[in-house]
């Protein structure tokens, strides 16, 4: 986007987020319902989400709060679905949602950039149904850790829940154990510095000789 803004390529770099894989414990076992954590607004996808659960007769979890909240919930209400919104849930009891779902929904509408749900979700041992839309692409890989499709198509992402929720758990087991190792492998804070640093140095920005820097003395 910014390329086709007006951006020449060589002002740009691409470091993705981090996580570190390692503080999360991951549930692969899949369970009974699809999960969405997040901020309710519109550009965030939800009502589609809604609307595709509803059709696929899928168990949908919501958790967070935003604009569109009752105006969400009313449109759950209409649909008819098995959907609950469970509001604001942060800490143990978020993490526990995210583990003992099937897999977690990102359905956004808008350009996300780098969003770190997915990165949360793979640490956690879940696969992830992604919009097709910004930097989601770039971290799902179809078949593998998850599935994509065309953002704000409720037909489309209704075939994909229906699909989903059919599929074997050793599928889908195996899918969460993939992007654990895809995150743990490719994700890392480790990583992140290094390439940082070499953006900062490529800049003309001298780094402290000695040791190798941690990510630790990096976020110091």
């Amino acid at each position: 986007k910014l390329m086709e803004w007006g951006w020449p390529q060589h002002q740009l770099a691409y470091i993705p987020n981090y996580v570190d894989a390692a503080t999360y414990t991951p549930g692969y076992a899949p369970g009974d319902y699809f999960f969405y954590f997040g901020r309710l607004a519109l550009e965030k996808g939800v009502a589609t989400l809604i609307r595709a659960a509803a059709k696929a007769k899928v168990k949908l979890r919501i958790a967070g709060t935003g604009p569109e909240g009752e105006a969400l919930k009313t449109l759950a209400a209409e649909v008819g679905g098995d959907i609950e919104f469970l509001g604001f849930v942060s800490g143990d009891p978020l993490w526990t949602c995210v583990r003992e779902a099937r897999a977690i929904v990102l359905p956004s509408e808008w350009y996300e950039n780098a969003p770190m749900s997915v990165l949360e979700a793979y640490a956690s041992g879940k696969p992830v149904i992604g919009a097709r839309i910004g930097g989601i692409p770039e971290v799902v890989r179809e078949g593998e850790t998850g599935a994509l499709f065309e953002s704000g198509n409720v037909e489309e992402l209704t075939a994909l829940l229906a699909r989903f929720s059919v599929l074997p758990d050793a599928h889908v087991s195996a899918m969460g154990v993939a992007a654990r190792e895809y995150v743990s492998n490719t994700f890392t804070a480790e990583r992140y510095l290094q390439e940082m640093l070499g953006l900062y140095a490529s800049l003309g920005v001298q780094t402290r000789t000695g040791p190798k820097k941690s990510i630790k003395e990096f976020e110091t």
